[in-house]
């Protein structure tokens, strides 16, 4: 009996050890990382760190916490920002975000509502810690700009996870975003549109779906090197991306990835079911020029007539030489997916 309550004193004790030597290492972390950041020119801040959770988990509180880029004008706040983590799997970790966080962009300022959003981030079990899979969801989301637009959100889901299949440095991005609230003011314009040979927006109030997966290939694995690696997008597949708005359907699918001189080469095929819905959206959302409207509207009624179902308008974005086009209008340089230094 003795033996069993000096063996049970010592596991309590070495457990007790662990978790304040475990939780004195996560606080230092952050507060190192804090000081860093502002060693490096951003604006990093918080109010307190604490790690509370004895003895079987790491729950992290971090207050007010604000971060900010003084050259590129982004930033970041929010009145706090949680993370836990069971003591025996530090390496899959689940955040709780507040109600309202604040996103600072060089042009506007973003408030970011939202219901139980949450958040995690889970690594493989191993010296590199490279990542497995990160998820964001919530049962509700919503945005608020001082530039007068906003955004909402239903039950939705993002997520990036390793896929072996995609090799060492692929993953698979997935997302459904959907029902999906536009701007009242975007929907209006867009009811404001008036285009010769085509009738009168009835796109409803609410985007019923939006969803995909898209596989993406870095040029090193997302894990405790990659500060070091910088790793960079090397290809990208669309493997599915559905839209679903009112009457107006749209699909993707195609791959794009590096070409030798580091520009994205590719195609990516896009059909539009009642494609006839889209050009309002497109001079709403400043996309086109009204003026151009009827001949745009004259071109793809022309591309669309080459199509069995004159309803379905079948484009093709084409990204090659280092140029792009999106059927037969040129868009101008394709983007840079290889940064110079290689």
């Amino acid at each position: 009996m003795r033996k069993l309550l000096f063996l049970m004193i010592a596991v309590t004790a070495l457990w007790s050890g662990y978790w304040f030597v475990g939780s004195n290492a996560v606080r230092e972390g952050v507060v190192t990382w804090f000081a860093d950041a502002t060693r490096q020119g951003i604006t990093a801040e918080n109010a307190g760190v604490t790690v509370a959770g004895f003895p079987n988990r790491f729950d992290l509180t971090i207050d007010e916490p604000r971060l900010a880029d003084p050259v590129s004008g982004a930033g970041w706040q929010a009145p706090f920002v949680q993370v836990f983590a069971m003591t025996w799997k530090p390496w899959h970790v689940i955040a709780a975000l507040p109600p309202e966080q604040v996103v600072t962009l060089p042009d506007q300022v973003v408030t970011v509502g939202s219901d139980g959003l949450m958040a995690s981030a889970r690594a493989k079990p191993s010296t590199d810690l490279p990542l497995a899979e990160v998820r964001t969801a919530g049962p509700s989301l919503s945005l608020a700009s001082d530039a007068g637009w906003t955004l909402g959100l239903g039950e939705f889901t993002v997520g990036l996870r390793a896929d072996e299949a995609l090799g060492p440095a692929g993953y698979e991005f997935g997302f459904d975003l959907a029902p999906l609230t536009p701007d009242p003011g975007f929907l209006a314009a867009v009811k404001a549109v008036s285009i010769p040979d085509l009738p009168a927006s009835d796109l409803p109030e609410v985007v019923e779906a939006l969803w995909g997966s898209v596989y993406l290939t870095f040029s090193a694995p997302l894990d405790r090197h990659a500060g070091k690696a910088r790793p960079h997008l090397r290809r990208v597949e669309i493997n599915q991306f559905n839209l679903s708005w009112g009457e107006l359907a749209a699909s993707a699918s195609g791959v794009v990835e590096a070409d030798g001189n580091g520009y994205a080469a590719g195609r990516v095929t896009i059909d539009v079911t009642n494609w006839d819905r889209l050009p309002a959206v497109l001079v709403a959302a400043g996309v086109v020029q009204p003026e151009m409207a009827p001949t745009i509207v004259r071109g793809m009624q022309a591309l669309a007539a080459q199509s069995p179902d004159m309803k379905v308008l079948s484009l093709s974005l084409v990204l090659e030489d280092g140029r792009m086009s999106f059927g037969p209008f040129p868009l101008g340089p394709a983007p840079l997916m290889v940064p110079p230094s290689g």
